[in-house]
């Protein structure tokens, strides 16, 4: 491997985008710092924060340089970094800055997360922690699991196992009252569901300000923003660029979202599409290569052959595909039992044929597969799976596999009509789905509930190919280019649209898609769409509450 591939590998590894230098004397001299302030940089790379934070500090003291700077970097300034090299290059910089590093300081190589902050034996606390902690960076995998224990709960909501939610977190509890807060973080903060429980902690604790960042740096185009939080212990004010979110707004959102604004308020007073629909991801084979076959004028070529058998179960080969390396006492304890009574568990072997096999469909060993596809309305189906006996060899072949294989995501939903979407996307590209499928994780899917009539799969495709949905969808739900199934059960249900007008748009689309089986291709520009579009116009002249499909949804409050 290129010495540019294994810094790759080893930035993406520890989540580093090192902070611009003008970036980060920007924020520090925003600070409002006092000579008593002590204040933290948990992941201080190269001293972009803490050269800055050194010179703010330089100035509340007299006497010599020398002299000055071991009274900041031992009573002002603490600083952890994780990888030695960066931790070095900060020292060396400081050295270089000022022609001196003291002896004593508090500058130290280790892990944020395993360093406790004390000194004698009084726990150090802080009026002031800075800095731009790791993005998408792994865990130390001894202690992963444990750190889930200690920073993954706050008050009672889950906060992702993520590194900048995590160091967030536990900076949080490092804070004094009515300390401040000021990281650079990923932008996902704002929206995505898996961010909710910590976007719930901070606003119950405290006041938050998010300003968007016009970009970040040449090492990532990931978009960044500056996260602002005062901890005060009691709900706070919420400010996103500038401009006041009410609690009351947020909380409408059934993700807690920071991407409301005033004009789409109005959306979130009634059910939402979950209410009608359960969303699911579909399932990854472990190796499609096996299992999947594309369509080619309703054939498919078969180059592998299938069979089963029994092998012994060894604890050994176990502990190779559990997560982490880690099994259970238990789990172990059962393993070990198996192993000595010589049991077996049944595998599938796959062998390559002499030569492929050309197989004309329908054949009742496959069965269609749901790949995603950015077709809109309707799309013929375009893969197969292998799936004789329900899918045998490839359930066999995933329950064998690595711990992540083992679950099969949507099973209970396999085979039933609904409708389908791209996972990354700019957009929700949405389209029937005929019963007969097997789910692909690429590709989720929304089937209606049990007491959902039939016609409203086509009321929601509908719905969903609009432009006002799309915009609901990427400012408010989730504005990244991962639309998962939760997302559309997060979208407002139209139940602004009238009785008269949801049945034209069922009419319109269900004729829509009788075109497009019979080969007819529709893009957002065809006017039947334009016409959809303008029947889901919100009206405030039509009065929700008279809609008999709908009741007002009462938001249950965060706390």
């Amino acid at each position: 491997m290129s010495i540019t591939k294994l810094q790759r590998h080893k930035k993406r590894q520890l989540g580093q985008f090192l902070t611009p230098t003008p970036l980060a004397m920007g924020i520090v001299n925003g600070l409002s710092l006092k000579k008593e302030h002590r204040v933290l940089e948990p992941s201080m790379g190269d001293g972009s924060f803490v050269i800055p934070l050194i010179e703010r500090f330089l100035g509340f003291y007299n006497g010599s340089i020398e002299n000055r700077l071991n009274e900041v970097l031992n009573k002002n300034i603490w600083g952890v970094e994780l990888d030695a090299e960066l931790y070095k290059k900060c020292l060396n910089n400081i050295k270089k800055h000022w022609n001196y590093l003291p002896k004593s300081h508090n500058l130290m190589n280790g892990d944020f997360f395993k360093h406790q902050f004390f000194r004698d034996v009084y726990r150090i606390s802080f009026d002031v922690i800075v800095g731009n902690p790791p993005f998408g960076g792994s865990f130390d995998p001894i202690i992963e699991d444990e750190l889930d224990n200690i920073y993954g709960v706050r008050n009672g909501k889950k906060i992702k196992k993520e590194t900048y939610a995590f160091f967030i977190v536990k900076s949080t509890d490092l804070l004094k009252k009515d300390g401040t807060l000021v990281f650079i973080c990923s932008d996902t903060f704002l929206t995505i569901n898996t961010m909710r429980g910590l976007r719930a902690y901070l606003m119950e604790n405290g006041d938050i300000s998010i300003e968007r960042l016009n970009g970040f740096s040449e090492e990532t185009t990931h978009p960044m923003v500056t996260l602002r939080y005062v901890h005060k212990h009691t709900p706070g004010v919420i400010e996103i660029d500038k401009q006041i979110l009410p609690y009351g707004s947020v909380i409408k959102t059934d993700n807690l979202s920071f991407g409301l604004k005033p004009e789409f308020e109005k959306y979130f007073v009634g059910q939402l599409m979950g209410d009608f629909f359960v969303a699911t991801s579909g399932m990854t084979t472990g190796k499609n290569e096996y299992f999947v076959r594309e369509i080619q004028d309703d054939f498919i070529e078969e180059p592998y052959m299938f069979s089963f058998s029994d092998e012994p179960i060894l604890y050994k080969e176990e502990l190779k595909k559990a997560r982490l390396g880690r099994l259970s006492a238990r789990v172990v304890e059962e393993l070990m039992q198996q192993e000595a009574g010589g049991e077996t568990r049944r595998v599938v072997r796959v062998e390559k044929a002499a030569s492929p096999k050309k197989i004309r469909l329908p054949d009742a060993r496959y069965r269609y597969y749901n790949k995603a596809v950015n077709s809109i309305i309707y799309s013929p189906p375009k893969n197969v799976i292998f799936w004789e006996n329900d899918g045998e060899a490839v359930l066999t072949y995933k329950k064998n596999g690595n711990w992540y294989l083992r679950g099969v995501g949507g099973q209970p939903y396999f085979m039933r009509e609904g409708i389908t979407w791209q996972l990354i996307a700019s957009r929700m590209h949405m389209r029937y789905l005929p019963a007969g499928y097997i789910l692909d994780s690429g590709a989720p899917c929304a089937f209606p509930r049990e007491n959902t009539q039939k016609d409203e799969i086509f009321f929601a495709l509908g719905w969903a190919l609009t432009c006002q949905c799309n915009k609901i969808l990427k400012e408010v739900i989730n504005h990244t280019k991962n639309i998962q199934g939760k997302d559309f059960e997060r979208l407002p249900y139209p139940f602004w649209v009238t009785p008269f007008n949801k049945e034209l748009i069922i009419s319109l689309v269900k004729s829509m898609y009788a075109l497009a089986k019979r080969g007819h291709t529709y893009t957002y520009e065809s006017p039947e769409l334009m016409r959809i579009e303008s029947l889901f116009s919100f009206s405030d002249t039509y009065n929700h509450l008279q809609n008999p499909f709908i009741q007002e949804r009462n938001p249950v409050c965060l706390f």
